[in-house]
């Protein structure tokens, strides 16, 4: 096939190229491309194309198959959107309430009395052996481990309270 004859037969093609496009999708942006693309396969396949048998029924039938390609493209980018759409609130709905049990046990350690405050603080926050706590203050292990206990107690009753069913 010539280059006149290609011409002559893709101007005969396109609008009914355009056809199959936007019989697919309802929109002359994407039915332009689809025509383009069909052409342009054509063009790369004209050597191998016999006119006798006609070139319409190849050119309808690659536009079809390049519509289906597109809707499955565009169907796998939308689900991959809505899975990272999903992930990130996901993600942010995490960290707020993260943020916000922060501020819960932080609050209701600053209702512990003194001392309580300040072994809870040494014990973990300061990630402090019982030996190196009763070494600083002089408190015994046992006491130091009720003391604790009892600490703990309060918090999970504070934070529930608080909280809600968390």
């Amino acid at each position: 096939m010539t280059r006149q004859e290609f011409e002559h037969i893709a101007k005969t093609l396109r609008p009914r190229l355009l056809t199959v496009g936007r019989a697919f999708f309802g929109d002359n942006d994407t039915a332009e491309d689809i025509a383009q693309e069909t052409l342009m396969r054509l063009w790369l396949l004209q050597e191998r194309i016999d006119l006798q048998i006609g070139v319409e029924p190849l050119a309808i039938r690659m536009a079809k198959n390049l519509c289906v390609s597109e809707w499955r493209k565009r169907q796998t980018r939308q689900a991959v959107s809505l899975v990272q759409e999903a992930v990130a609130s996901e993600t942010i709905s995490q960290q707020l309430e993260a943020r916000d049990d922060v501020a819960l046990l932080r609050s209701a350690i600053s209702r512990l009395a003194p001392t309580e405050q300040r072994l809870f603080r040494m014990r973990h926050e300061l990630e402090m052996e019982l030996a190196e706590i009763t070494a600083v203050t002089g408190i015994g292990p046992r006491s130091i481990s009720a003391i604790l206990s009892t600490a703990k107690r309060k918090l999970l009753e504070m934070t529930k309270k608080k909280g809600g069913s968390r």
